[in-house]
């Protein structure tokens, strides 16, 4: 699979000078983040966007790795043929209108795997959005170039995503919001050859990779799915689309994918390890934590929560036993250390609602958070801290570096609710991703997300968080 992750040089099928045309942006896309041997094909262009341009890939004078095909549906089996014919290994076929659209497209793709069949070329398509890879900096997909020209935030979570427009506007997301590094986005489409199985086995030995997420309308090959998570040394969320009788018929018509009995997969996917997500956001948080806390953290889940707000204390202590887990109760040293920063009429307790030491601690130079923060993790009893805050006030800031380090030496997570200003959030959500540490704009998010975090087995997988949260057993351990 090298040849499509780290060619030296690739060939684009359907390149175009319009600016408005998917194969200009590929061609841009290539330009713009390569730094290998670009070849445009187009039999009515001589130049294109600076670069000599082919009438076809057979007079290409060098070796290409891999070729990028956005041409008619009807015109892709003969493109794909000329790569075989020029020993090209693979070809990304980003151009739709195949099994998705009924008899005359699933010829089509039927004539595509003949080709495979006979010489060994490896298919990655049809109908998708290719690769996009946020550590080497490629772009190898029709996103509009402007899309990602503040450059991509490379880090350790990768994606197998089975919808062309989601994977690239699910990737704008991430990337305009600042949300999480990306390691490698694959967008796999039809999948007649290259599927999930075969990207989670290179995912597995790829050392840029902490953990996997997919989105998948389709299992191509159950048994071997199943086998490659339940031995995955990472961990890895799925979201599975085409659940309902509806979203099955969707998936069809968008992917030309079979969805199974979802009850069926849905244990499969528990016994196999996996946590099931049922969000694009939601599976993406639930990555970002696991790409920093990869295993489980010594503990039984026992939660000190730290809040400036005594509503946002309570709600927290509602979703912390919703999310099977349980409030920490602290040590004698504990307590003592808080109410040394507490004022005398204010009770010690978990919660720890420290808006009182605050506005005592005014102009007396003590960082009540910090302070606060120490002291719970000093306790043995306190297997990770919750803290809900308010971006944008002066009396209280977060040092996202300083949190990272104490999470760090202590080896319990920090996740962090952070509410208010909304230009405050957001650079605090910044400076947190530098540093590693878990922010969230929802309450229930950052409770689901430690929860995760807490429950994963020790060899680094989740346990699932069921729907039926009452159903769920005690964390023991």
């Amino acid at each position: 699979m090298d040849f499509f992750f780290s060619p030296k040089s690739i060939a684009v099928i359907g390149a175009s000078p319009n600016p408005f045309k998917g194969g200009n942006f590929i061609l841009k896309n290539l330009i713009n983040t390569f730094r290998g041997n670009i070849y445009p094909v187009n039999p009515k262009y001589k130049i294109m966007e600076g670069l000599p341009c082919y009438p076809s890939v057979k007079e290409i004078p060098d070796m290409v790795d891999t070729a990028i095909i956005f041409v008619p549906a009807r015109e892709v089996p003969r493109a794909v043929r000329e790569c075989a014919d020029k020993k090209i290994p693979g070809v990304i076929i980003e151009s739709a209108g195949f099994a998705e659209i009924g008899a005359e497209g699933d010829k089509l793709q039927g004539e595509l795997l003949e080709i495979k069949k006979q010489t060994g070329i490896r298919l990655w398509g049809p109908n998708c959005m290719g690769l996009v890879d946020g550590v080497q900096g490629h772009v190898f997909s029709f996103m509009v170039p402007e899309a990602v020209k503040n450059g991509l935030i490379p880090g350790h979570v990768s994606l197998i995503v089975q919808s062309g427009m989601l994977s690239g506007g699910f990737l704008m997301d991430i990337v305009s919001n600042r949300i999480t590094g990306i390691n490698k986005v694959c967008s796999v489409g039809n999948k007649i050859d290259v599927d999930e199985c075969d990207l989670l086995e290179y995912f597995e030995k790829d050392p840029q990779t902490k953990v996997i997420g997919l989105y998948l309308e389709s299992i191509v090959d159950g048994r071997r799915f199943l086998k490659l998570c339940k031995k995955s040394s990472k961990p890895i969320v799925v979201l599975k689309g085409g659940k309902s009788v509806s979203g099955a018929q969707a998936a069809m018509s968008h992917t030309a994918a079979l969805a199974g009995n979802h009850r069926v997969i849905e244990g499969a996917l528990n016994q196999a390890g996996v946590i099931e997500a049922h969000d694009f956001k939601q599976m993406v948080d639930l990555c970002r934590c696991l790409a920093v806390y990869a295993q489980r953290p010594a503990g039984y889940g026992r939660v000190a929560i730290l809040t400036a707000s005594g509503g946002a204390g309570i709600v927290a202590s509602d979703f912390v036993e919703e999310y099977n887990l349980s409030l920490a109760n602290f040590a004698g040293a504990t307590k003592n250390t808080l109410e040394k920063i507490f004022p005398n009429w204010m009770p010690v307790n978990n919660p720890v609602d420290i808006w009182p030491a605050i506005e005592a601690s005014l102009g007396k130079g003590i960082d009540v958070y910090r302070e606060a923060l120490r002291a719970l993790l000093a306790d043995k009893g306190v297997d990770a801290v919750l803290i809900c805050g308010f971006a944008g006030n002066s009396s209280v800031s977060f040092n996202m570096a300083d949190i990272a380090e104490k999470s760090r030496q202590s080896g319990k997570p920090i996740f962090i609710w952070l509410f208010g200003l909304r230009d405050a959030a957001f650079a605090a959500q910044t400076h947190a991703r530098e540093h590693g540490v878990m922010i969230f704009q929802e309450l229930q998010r950052a409770s689901e997300c430690l929860a995760a975090v807490l429950h994963q087995k020790n060899k680094g997988h989740f346990a699932k968080i069921a729907s039926d949260r009452s159903a769920r057993p005690k964390l023991t351990g």
